[in-house]
């Protein structure tokens, strides 16, 4: 394989019991320490939210879409929900989502990492409540599977222009050629130029060998095409959003989302409030980044979707 003589070391890293369980440790440090300065560490609030979350978790909701498409900000918004604890890509979740995804698990096994794996970040966090927010992009390939865990939870999806998404994807080190050898990513990937699970098996030496910009855009095409695969599943209790609205128009997008999640007037207060700090600015960046050259990439790899998104 091509990716054997790029890395000296596995590409994928593929975890025994022992380093799951400490995987699984260290999600519950990093959901620790989320706990706002302002908020007591123990407090009657908080042991009964942590008494909550020992029973069945209900209505969770996931936060899904393509990485740097504007879920990291869409998750800020909804830890502003006063009957909630949000959960902020747990890293055991974002090694089992893609085990899930090629059936390397059972449903059983999965079903249990999930329900206690969602418990237990609950117990750990800071949030207000015991309703579970979970931000992890990489879910939108396993909606069917957090559905069937999870028969009451709800998705809210958020969409962004891809020409954005790939600029701001490359200013990460995730996948750029330059990255190698900086360190590897929660999911089990090394940083650089690899393929991850999404990526068609028949295109991997041309996704190695390609420019950075045309791998971020194709990142974005296959997340956006599991969300519109995703839309048209009526069993599914979703809502989609556009980052470019709930930047340039939040009142009306923050309302529309908080309609979604049932949330109360405290919460549908603060999450207004939050809002407020969206940048404008970020939207329509590729146009002072993008050459003539890279939107002949980005129109080749993924043009009929832009356009069919309006993107055009």
């Amino acid at each position: 394989m091509t990716t054997d003589i790029i890395a000296e070391q596995p590409v994928l890293l593929e975890r025994d019991t022992l380093s799951r369980a400490k995987l699984w440790y260290e999600s519950l440090q990093q959901q620790a320490k989320l706990i706002d300065a302002n908020s007591p560490n123990v407090s009657t609030s908080r042991l009964k939210v942590r008494a909550k979350a020992l029973g069945p978790l209900r209505q969770p909701v996931f936060v899904l879409g393509c990485p740097r498409s504007g879920t990291t900000y869409l998750g800020t918004l909804l830890s502003e929900l006063r009957d909630s604890t949000y959960i902020y890509e747990p890293q055991i979740l974002k090694y089992y989502v893609r085990l899930v995804r090629q059936a390397k698990v059972t449903s059983l096994h999965a079903a249990a990492i999930y329900r206690l794996g969602l418990r237990s970040l609950v117990m750990a966090g800071p949030g207000h409540g015991a309703r579970a927010i979970e931000k992890n992009p990489n879910h939108v390939f396993a909606v069917e599977h957090l559905k069937s865990v999870f028969p009451d939870a709800r998705f809210v999806v958020i969409t962004r222009d891809g020409r954005d998404v790939a600029v701001s994807l490359s200013e990460k080190p995730w996948h750029r050629a330059d990255a190698i050898g900086s360190g590897r990513e929660p999911g089990g990937y090394l940083n650089g130029p690899y393929p991850h699970f999404y990526i068609e098996p028949d295109r991997a030496d041309e996704y190695i060998q390609t420019s950075d910009i045309h791998r971020c855009i194709w990142i974005w095409r296959q997340h956006q095409e599991e969300v519109e695969r995703v839309r048209h599943s009526d069993d599914i209790n979703q809502l989609h959003i556009r980052y470019e609205d709930l930047v340039l128009k939040p009142s009306e997008t923050v309302d529309v989302l908080c309609d979604f999640l049932d949330a109360s007037s405290e919460s549908r207060s603060a999450v207004h409030q939050r809002a407020r700090s969206g940048r404008s600015s970020s939207v329509g960046r590729w146009r002072d980044v993008l050459d003539q050259a890279d939107m002949q990439v980005v129109d080749k790899e993924a043009g009929e979707l832009l356009r069919h998104l309006g993107y055009g």
